[in-house]
Formats: C-alpha cells, structure tokens, sequence
C-alpha cells in the first residue's frame, strides 16, 4: 500500500474541488495531467509525482496527495 501522508494536494480551492470530482472518473496519470493544467503543482521539480486517492485503514477518504517515485 501506497502511504501519501507526506503531501497532499494543495491548490487553488476550485481547482482542488474540480480534481476531487474529476478523482471518480480519470485514473491516476489522467487526474495528474489535469492537476498539473490546472496549476497544482507537486511538492517539487523532481520526475515521477502522481495524484492518488488515499483512505485509512477503515476505508475512510483521506483525500488526494502527491506521491513521489520514492513513495511507489
């Protein structure tokens, strides 16, 4: 399992509430592109950054985050 802890998706509130509509329906490279039209950029310049729905052990929606090739 992924842990995204580290970065969540932060941005313009429209925009981060377009990306969570958008959440249901793109998959991850899809959703990340459209983040990153949109002007949300991740946490830094290196490569490999995709956006990912993150839940809790109880299935609970933590929300979007960033995660990293370190993370993956």
């Amino acid at each position: 399992m992924i842990e995204a802890d580290e970065h969540p998706v932060q941005g313009d509130e429209a925009a981060v509430a377009d990306l969570q509509e958008r959440a249901h329906i793109l998959d991850t490279p899809a959703l990340t592109a459209h983040a990153l039209s949109l002007g949300i950029r991740p946490p830094d310049d290196g490569p490999g950054w995709l956006i990912v729905r993150e839940y809790a052990d109880d299935g609970a929606d933590r929300g979007l985050f960033w995660v990293g090739p370190d993370d993956q």
